[in-house]
């Protein structure tokens, strides 16, 4: 009977033998991944020294065809395979660029001098931690994302047997209920704000559209990027319904500047919406505005710089930080009105619609994040009184005047 070959990934029996006085070598077969055999080595002042050596060598063994990093080399050679990796994947560029910055910043400065080999699992739960810490536990949760698709880079070069983030424990952000503005609440943002655009300011005049942007975004729920992109070839006004296809937004790019992504933020972020009638009457005179003037808007933007360029997301947010605590309403952000939006849907329409018209995949994400709760307690009388018994129907029910007695009734 023929014996059985060593298992891939393992050795045979280690044998020593003493070369000086003060040299001993020991040896053993490997048999790598690709099925060959081949003769490892190692050397050490005594037999246990050499027996130990060589145990080292075999455990980092890798195969010699295969993996491009392995178990003894830094992070630093496992972050320039993974950015390779990322860079020609299908990854939003804002994804790509926010991940980059993770490595850059906190993973390469922290764990880029470690070996593979010795990243375990509680060497990443102490780098998280110390992150949460430190910066936050959103960027501990990009970091901790960037180093799970690091170590499954790794996991396929054979440099690490288990992925180390597996198992990690990772905070999660902690979100307040969603709060959204009413009808009367916005009304009167409204008017505050176009009050703040016209006051008086030293230096450069207020941005003077800042309402006509609102009113685009509690009116149809883009984010700010996908209604800085929107050309106006792909808004309809003589349609019925009108409507605005979204298909690109703004990003920011890793050199700070802005440009189209010619994608959302996701797939489900390619949409198209109707127009309610306010905002087609705005965009109407919008058009004729800027048809009469002088600004040069060559791409064709529906909202354009004043030199005709894009408009960075991120400066028109400080713009309206500052305008909102003037007027009073520091608690509404762009996301507010998104959230306003989702929640005049979500009571009409359902969460479904909401979903849609945010452009999201999960209805569940919509309702815990977007969709505020009920003010008012829900009056349910009319659909739960069906479960009363008969006896509480009848308690329900008006007494019945009793007659009057009659004056001969009252002489017996």
């Amino acid at each position: 009977m023929s014996r059985l070959p060593i298992p891939l990934g393992n050795w045979g029996v280690i044998r020593t033998k003493r070369m000086t006085p003060h040299s001993w070598r020991a040896r053993a077969y490997y048999r790598d991944m690709d099925g060959a055999l081949r003769l490892v080595e190692a050397r050490g002042p005594s037999s246990t020294a050499a027996q130990r050596n060589i145990q080292v060598k075999l455990k980092e063994r890798q195969t010699p065809r295969y993996g491009v990093v392995s178990a003894k080399d830094r992070v630093n050679t496992l972050i320039d395979v993974f950015l390779v990796e990322m860079e020609a994947s299908d990854k939003a560029d804002r994804t790509k660029d926010k991940y980059s910055y993770c490595v850059k910043k906190y993973i390469k400065p922290a764990l880029g001098s470690v070996r593979i080999s010795e990243v375990t699992s509680g060497v990443v739960d102490h780098f998280i931690r110390t992150l949460v810490s430190d910066v936050g536990s959103s960027t501990a949760r990009s970091c901790g994302a960037v180093l799970s698709w690091m170590f499954k880079v790794a996991l396929r070069h054979d440099a690490v047997t288990v992925n180390p983030v597996v198992g990690v424990s990772i905070p999660k952000n902690s979100t307040a209920k969603p709060k959204a503005l009413d009808m009367t609440q916005y009304q009167d943002l409204r008017r505050k704000l176009i009050a703040w655009e016209q006051a008086p300011a030293l230096g450069r005049p207020r941005m003077q559209e800042l309402h006509e942007i609102a009113d685009f975004l509690v009116g149809t729920g883009l984010r700010p990027g996908e209604l800085l992109a929107l050309h106006w070839e792909d808004i309809d006004l003589e349609s019925d319904p009108p409507t605005v296809s979204i298909s690109a937004t703004v990003i920011r790019t890793t050199s700070g500047g802005v440009r189209i992504q010619d994608h959302p933020k996701s797939r489900h972020g390619v949409r198209r919406l109707t127009l309610p009638a306010f905002l087609v009457v705005e965009l109407r005179k919008r058009l004729v505005r800027q048809e009469n003037a002088s600004s040069p808007n060559p791409i064709d933007l529906v909202f354009p710089s004043s030199t005709g360029t894009l408009i960075d997301a991120n400066n028109v947010g400080k713009v309206w930080r500052k305008a909102a605590d003037s007027i009073g309403y520091d608690w509404v952000t762009f996301r507010t009105l998104r959230k306003s939006n989702a929640t005049v849907i979500a009571r009409s329409m359902g969460a479904e619609a909401a979903a849609y018209q945010l452009g999201h995949s999960k209805i569940a994400m919509t309702q815990e994040h977007y969709i505020e709760e009920y003010k008012e307690a829900l009056d349910t009388r009319a659909a739960l009184d069906g479960f009363a018994s008969p006896l509480a129907i009848e308690a329900k029910k008006p007494l019945q005047a009793q007659p009057e007695a009659s004056e001969s009734d009252a002489e017996e």
